[in-house]
């Protein structure tokens, strides 16, 4: 099996501080991989790694099957960490979930009756096809987020990368998000990565886990006891919440 995304000994450095370092990592279709470890550990630099938003000091990451950072990149969604948006901001659900199109088609170019069609088809993929037509600012934060990954699948990615989805969202927000990705991963064979600072939020969900600090520590099936062992060396006890 290809793998979708492929990191070879990357390394990130700030101001000579390593922020990433030997970064080795397979990426396949279809799966579904949690991030996890503390603060400053490298997880949303990694996305943007893979993203192509920050290049590499060494090693080399190819996206399927390329190294041109600038190919394939509307296979890839992103949704960043605690998306905002003016209470006051003049545009309707529909309206934000097209501008994902823009970076396709054009800013200066008019969508077109499909582009329009698409956007409706990953408002009802997210179950907000009832909303469309409401301001955004009135959206609640789970609504919000919806939306966001709706503006992310409006493109047909292969892959998704969620930065904290659910970091301002309550319990029953949360479920409702997490069970969303999940049918996403099943059901159209979106490869999801999530990062979260909650264990128990990701062993349900992900076929794969990994645990970070600077460096890929842990790289496995989520229930194997060996994760408590790292968690451990990690944070200086056994404790699955962050």
């Amino acid at each position: 099996m290809n793998s979708i995304i492929s990191l070879k000994n990357i390394s990130v450095n700030y101001k000579k501080v390593n922020a990433l370092f030997d970064i080795n990592l397979e990426i396949y279709q279809g799966e579904y991989i949690g991030i996890f470890g503390p603060n400053g550990s490298g997880k949303t630099t990694l996305l943007k790694v893979i993203l192509g938003l920050i290049k590499s000091d060494t090693g080399e990451v190819r996206r399927f099957d390329s190294n041109n950072i600038k190919k394939n990149q509307s296979k890839i969604g992103y949704v960043p960490q605690n998306p905002t948006i003016n209470k006051s901001f003049p545009a309707s659900v529909i309206k934000v979930v097209e501008m994902g199109l823009y970076g396709k088609v054009g800013f200066l170019k008019p969508l077109k009756p499909i582009d329009h069609e698409k956007a409706e088809q990953a408002l009802h993929s997210v179950h907000m096809g009832q909303f469309k037509n409401r301001p955004i600012g009135h959206l609640s934060g789970g609504e919000l987020q919806k939306v966001m990954v709706a503006r992310a699948l409006v493109f047909d990615p292969e892959i998704i990368l969620l930065d904290e989805p659910t970091s301002s969202l309550d319990f029953v927000m949360t479920k409702n998000l997490m069970e969303l990705l999940e049918e996403l991963n099943k059901n159209l064979n979106i490869t999801i990565i999530a990062i979260h600072h909650h264990l128990d939020l990701l062993i349900p969900f992900c076929t794969r886990l990994l645990i970070m600090n600077k460096t890929i520590l842990y790289n496995g099936p989520p229930n194997d006891s060996k994760r408590n062992e790292i968690i451990n060396q990690v944070f200086g006890l056994i404790n699955t919440k962050m």
